[in-house]
């Protein structure tokens, strides 16, 4: 269990609403325990009515999490992502840079898209900013993502202001990039936590109960795993 001063540090966030029916579920299973700080939505076919509504009267920060999958692939439909590699998502993502496909000038288009959808079906601007499988930490990406920030008035991004130490592989490189980004970061007046980490970067959670004092760390995680939506059903 948590303790009281401990939650004070942490910000809980869910990631990938709107990725799959599974996830969309679970989160809403999290809603009703009112253990959400935030939520990351996916703009996709995965969204309805009914669930937007449920949503906006929840009083949970909506976050856009933004990607770069297409609407009419199957992606959103089944297991194959859940099968796809780290390597093969990482090739695929440079492969896809190197051709000009996921171009700056592209990914900044569709992006606008996606927070003029989120608008749209939610009648105002996200509460905060990040990117899928984290990005918006590429430093092309992460000048296109504070350009947005700035033009759609959205105040926060997930990002973390300092280097949490972290023997996962996923977690170096994002450390490696956030020292690289901060300045930019600095230079604006978004928000964002302390430090980030994610539930699955971790064998042992000691870390949650052994945070810095003063701190606040937004900790990452995805209720499709049945793991982490247990967890914190149980926190």
């Amino acid at each position: 269990m948590i303790t009281t001063e401990t939650r004070k540090k942490i910000i809980i966030s869910a990631d990938d609403f709107g990725i799959s029916k599974l996830a969309n579920a679970n989160i809403f299973r999290l809603i009703k325990t009112g253990k959400l700080d935030r939520i990351e939505i996916m703009v996709s076919e995965n969204l309805n009515a009914d669930e937007i509504e449920e949503l906006k009267n929840s009083h949970i920060k909506l976050d856009i999490h933004l990607h770069l999958v297409n609407y009419n692939s199957d992606y959103w439909r089944g297991n194959r992502r859940l099968k796809e590699g780290v390597l093969k998502r990482i090739f695929l993502f440079f492969w896809k840079y190197a051709t000009r496909k996921t171009s700056p000038e592209k990914v900044e288009l569709q992006w606008a898209i996606q927070i003029e959808k989120f608008k749209e079906i939610f009648g105002r601007t996200p509460d905060g900013i990040s990117a899928h499988e984290y990005i918006h930490y590429f430093p092309p990406y992460l000048k296109t993502v504070i350009h947005l920030s700035e033009k759609y008035e959205i105040p926060f991004i997930r990002f973390g202001r300092k280097n949490f130490d972290c023997e996962n592989s996923i977690a170096k490189v994002l450390n490696w990039l956030r020292k690289k980004g901060l300045l930019q970061i600095e230079k604006t007046n978004l928000n964002t936590s302390d430090f980030l980490v994610s539930f699955d970067w971790f064998d042992k959670l000691d870390f949650i109960s052994n945070l810095p004092p003063e701190t606040q760390t937004e900790i990452v995680f995805h209720p499709e795993r049945e793991e982490e939506l247990k967890f914190l059903e149980e926190l």
